[in-house]
């Protein structure tokens, strides 16, 4: 499952929101680093549904979202677990 994340240059660090989301955000001094902590804030998000029993959000078209000037969107893959099984 892939969920859309807006990607924002805030000059000393790159911001990663999840629109679908609230409150799930990541930061990183590259964008690589801000995309790997993304992954991550996914991650314990379904960690926390499941745990909570509640189900996950589905992910949203992305031609439904609005990015602004100077953002850009991507995808961020939920991964399950950090580890190999």
């Amino acid at each position: 499952m892939k969920y859309p994340a807006i990607i924002e240059n805030g000059g000393i660090d790159y911001g990663i929101v999840f629109p679908d989301l609230p409150g799930i955000v990541a930061m990183g001094p590259t964008f690589q680093q801000a995309k790997a902590n993304a992954e991550e804030a996914l991650r314990e998000y379904a960690l926390e549904s499941e745990r909570d029993g509640l189900p996950l959000t589905p992910p949203s078209a992305p031609e439904h979202l609005r990015v602004s000037p100077g953002s850009a969107l991507t995808h961020i893959q939920l991964v399950r677990s950090s580890t190999p099984a």
